[in-house]
């Protein structure tokens, strides 16, 4: 069965190869485009067409890689936010709101991870229609303003809305855009080229957990949240000026869509993968820190080796994202999804669960960080795959609303397992796994459908 992101072009009675004419292709000869669509059990397959005039496609360049590094910016500091929030957690817990119990005060990081899904959406359909950059600058701009407010929060209400409700729509507007845009920029390398982009996320959080950590300890809340903001303002700005959009000419007239124009129970298994995965993804991210507190006493609660499991996992994960795209290149985006859910499931249930000393926590770190997020950004790999560029950032922003759900309750629910053990870290273990060996399972079912061999490239 064919990708879904394949197109035919079609001139003089000769069909080109795909490699030629997939969007960002540059029209030798300007002429008429007419694009056609046939749908199929797994999308809608477009056939783009010219009178004269030559698609050629040279599938990356230097004006790519600098989309793929700003793409990357954006994703440091707006889903890196998500990966640091584990440091702020802890230190709201420590200091500012002692009182707070660690289940409510992981409910701002998910509601913050839910609003942005959930904006990802309809953000991802209004880009689609009215282009990708200007919601980008709206998205940095509301972002910047949270961020600024949030310095002056007091209360935990205002963290409420300003660190989670507020912030995680205004990174959601443009979440869905920098995941979608290097799809338009690379064919062979496509994976490799989102993988990178999206691994800012985890680099990016790592890099600024350490930033971040060393900062409240040395200067506190307020000014490190001014300081914070101002510099990712500076990486916002050029960001911006990186990014271009490169969309495939004679697509423009295609009607825009909020979801494939034929969805069958493969876009559901996807869809209901990443719905029941995630709710066990992110408890290592929030609960690390204070985990290594627990298991390793002598620590200094102040030392920068509490926080380091963290760094690890999140650096490690950025380059776990870089080696998914470079295998999905290889052995195909869905096998790779797969496995993402399913080796991060087992590293929990069968590492986190033992893992009892300092080294046995970096270690963990290691591995879960290196397996267990590449689903993210394979995502917009995926559904171009299976669904095609055309408003791909739509689809891409349904999936990742997919998320809100477990992006809200995940980590909550895990808090509420640990404490309703008796403080019981296997318990967490356990139940985090669990949700993602679960979520691997589901997708079995669109694999399968795509391609029936089972070592086949998919």
């Amino acid at each position: 069965m064919p990708a879904m992101s394949e197109l035919s072009i079609v001139q003089s009675r000769q069909i080109l190869p795909a490699e030629a004419m997939l969007p960002g292709a540059q029209l030798q000869a300007n002429a008429g485009a007419t694009v056609t669509r046939e749908k199929s059990s797994l999308g809608t397959r477009e056939d783009v067409s010219t009178d004269d005039g030559e698609w050629t496609y040279p599938d990356g360049g230097l004006r790519a890689w600098l989309v793929v590094l700003g793409c990357f910016t954006m994703a440091a500091t707006c889903m890196g936010w998500g990966l640091v929030w584990g440091v702020f957690q802890d230190y709201y817990h420590s200091n500012r709101f002692s009182g707070t119990s660690l289940s409510t005060l992981s409910l701002v990081g998910g509601l913050f991870s839910f609003s942005m899904n959930c904006a990802a959406y309809l953000f991802g359909g209004i880009g689609d229609r009215h282009g990708y950059k200007k919601m980008i600058a709206l998205s940095c701009f509301l972002g910047y303003l949270c961020l600024m407010a949030s310095a002056f929060a007091t209360k935990l209400y205002q963290l409420f809305l300003f660190q989670g409700c507020l912030l995680g729509i205004s990174f959601g507007i443009s979440m869905p855009l920098y995941m979608a845009l290097p799809s338009q920029w690379f064919l062979r390398r496509r994976g490799l080229a989102t993988g990178i982009a999206v691994a800012g996320s985890g680099i990016g959080g790592g890099i600024e957990s350490l930033f971040v950590r060393t900062l409240l300890s040395n200067l506190g809340y307020r000014n490190t949240m001014l300081i914070y903001s101002n510099i990712c303002a500076a990486l916002w700005i050029a960001a911006w000026f990186m990014m271009a959009e490169r969309r495939c000419p004679g697509t423009e007239h295609i009607k825009k869509r909020w979801l494939p124009s034929t969805i069958g129970p493969e876009f559901y298994s996807i869809a209901l993968s990443v719905f029941v995965g995630i709710f066990g993804f992110l408890s290592p991210y929030y609960f690390i820190t204070t985990y290594v507190k627990s298991q390793v006493p002598s620590l200094d609660p102040k030392s920068l080796l509490v926080v380091v499991p963290l760094v690890v996992m999140n650096i490690s994960g950025g380059i776990g994202r870089i080696l998914a795209g470079r295998l999905a290149d290889r052995f195909g985006p869905i096998n790779m999804f797969f496995a993402s859910f399913f080796l991060g499931g087992l590293s929990q249930l069968l590492i986190w669960t033992f893992a009892h000393s300092y080294a046995a926590v970096i270690a963990f770190s290691v591995i879960y960080g290196l397996v267990g997020c590449w689903f993210l950004g394979l995502l917009p790999v995926v559904c171009a795959q299976l669904f095609g560029l055309n408003d791909l950032a739509t689809i891409t922003g349904f999936m990742v609303l997919a998320n809100s759900p477990g992006q809200l309750a995940g980590a909550s629910i895990g808090g509420a397992v640990f404490s309703g053990s008796g403080k019981n870290w296997v318990a967490v273990s356990l139940y985090a796994g669990c949700m993602m060996l679960v979520g691997s399972l589901i997708v079995l079912y669109a694999r399968f459908s795509y391609d029936k061999r089972i070592w086949a490239k998919a």
